[in-house]
C-alpha cells in the first residue's frame, strides 16, 4: 500500500510538472512585454481622447479589442452583433468566447473595462483623482493602468488560453463600457444572462503600477469566497516548489471598498464568485489624473501578474475547482 501511494504521488508530481512546464513554454511564447506594451499604447494613446463612453473614440476602442479577439481566434456570441453587445445606442461591450469541451453551459468569465473619463471637458468625476502635476497642456486623462492594462491582460489571456485549447468550461473574454458612470456595462451584461451559469468572474483592474518593490496582485472582497484559495492553491502546484505560498495577496484598502467599485460587483450581487484582481489601488497618484500614460506603467510587473492569473485560473478551466457562491444580495 505504501508503494501505492508513493507511486501515485509521483505519478500526480510528474503530471503537474509537465503540465507546468507547457503551460510556462506556452505562456513565455505569448506573453511579451512588447505586445502589452503594444495593446495598452494603442487603447491609452491621445487620439483616443479618454474613451469616454458614448463617443466615437471610445467606440474606436470597441473596435480594436474586437479586432485582437478575432485576430486570436474567439468566438463572438450568439444575439450579438458579432463581438458587440449593444448596451444602449453607440455603448458596446466587447464580448469573445471559447466553447468548453465537456461544460459548455458553465462559464468562466475574464473582464476589465476599456472606458475611461476622457478629457479635462469631459471628467464626470473632476473632484476624484491623483495628485502628480500635469504636463503642461496635457488634457486628455489616457488611461493606461485605469483600465487599459487590464484590457491587455483579457486580451493576452484570450490568446493564451485558446492556443492551450483545454478548457472543459466555455470562457467568455469581456471588455465592459460605461464602468467610470456606474458599473452600467456590466449591469446590462448581468441581466441579459443566467448568473447561475457563471462559476466565476476574473475582473482586472489596474495591474500596471505598484507601490513597493516586489509588488503583488491582490483580491478584492477575497473573504466572500473562496476563489483567492483556487487562485494561490493552482499557481503554487504550477509554478514549482520555490514558488510563493501566496502570490496573490488579501486586499488591505479596506477604506477604499474596492470590491464595490468595480465591475465584479455587479456579478457578486446576484451570488457569482466575483473578484478583482488588482496591483494599485484608487489612491494612487495618478489615479484618473491626466498622467496616467503609458509610459508611467511597469509592463514585466504586469507579465508576471497576468502569466500567474494564467496560472491561477487553471482549475477553473479545466473544471477541476468551483468556488463557493457569495452571498446573494435580492
Amino acid at each position: 500500500m505504501k508503494f501505492f501511494i508513493r507511486s501515485f504521488l509521483l505519478i500526480q508530481f510528474l503530471f503537474s510538472f509537465s503540465m507546468a512546464k507547457g503551460q510556462s513554454s506556452l505562456i513565455d511564447s505569448l506573453f511579451h512585454t512588447d505586445s502589452i506594451r503594444h495593446l495598452v499604447s494603442v487603447l491609452a494613446s491621445d487620439s483616443l481622447k479618454g474613451r469616454l463612453t458614448g463617443t466615437k473614440d471610445n467606440l474606436k476602442a470597441a473596435v480594436f479589442i474586437a479586432d485582437e479577439f478575432r485576430k486570436a481566434g474567439l468566438s463572438s456570441v450568439a444575439g450579438n452583433n458579432g463581438f458587440f453587445q449593444e448596451v444602449k445606442p453607440s455603448w458596446f461591450n466587447v464580448i469573445g468566447a471559447i466553447k468548453g469541451k465537456s461544460k459548455p453551459e458553465q462559464l468562466i468569465i475574464f473582464s476589465a473595462h476599456y472606458d475611461h473619463v476622457g478629457s479635462i471637458n469631459t471628467n464626470p468625476h473632476p473632484e476624484f483623482g491623483g495628485h502628480a502635476e500635469a504636463e503642461r497642456g496635457d488634457t486628455i486623462y489616457n488611461g493606461a493602468n485605469d483600465d487599459a492594462s487590464g484590457v491587455s491582460a483579457v486580451i493576452s489571456l484570450g490568446k493564451y488560453f485558446k492556443a492551450l485549447n483545454n478548457n472543459e468550461r466555455t470562457l467568455l473574454f469581456v471588455a465592459f463600457t460605461g464602468e467610470e458612470l456606474g458599473l452600467l456595462g456590466s449591469q446590462y451584461f448581468v441581466d441579459d444572462c443566467e448568473p447561475d451559469s457563471i462559476i466565476a468572474v476574473i475582473n482586472i483592474e489596474m495591474i500596471g503600477r505598484g507601490r513597493f518593490s516586489n509588488p503583488r496582485p491582490f483580491v478584492t472582497g477575497y473573504e466572500k469566497s473562496n476563489l483567492f484559495d483556487i487562485l494561490n492553491r493552482n499557481y503554487r502546484l504550477l509554478s514549482g516548489k520555490n514558488s510563493e505560498r501566496e502570490f496573490f495577496k488579501i486586499d488591505n484598502n479596506v477604506n477604499e471598498f474596492l470590491f464595490n467599485r468595480s465591475d465584479n460587483f455587479s456579478f457578486a450581487v446576484k451570488g457569482v464568485p466575483a473578484h478583482t484582481i488588482m496591483v494599485t489601488s484608487s489612491n494612487d497618484e495618478y489615479y484618473h489624473n491626466l498622467n496616467d500614460e503609458t509610459k508611467t506603467l511597469d509592463f514585466n510587473l504586469m507579465k508576471k501578474v497576468i502569466r500567474a492569473i494564467a496560472i491561477g485560473t487553471t482549475g477553473l478551466i479545466t473544471g477541476k475547482d468551483t468556488p463557493s457562491r457569495i452571498k446573494r444580495v435580492d
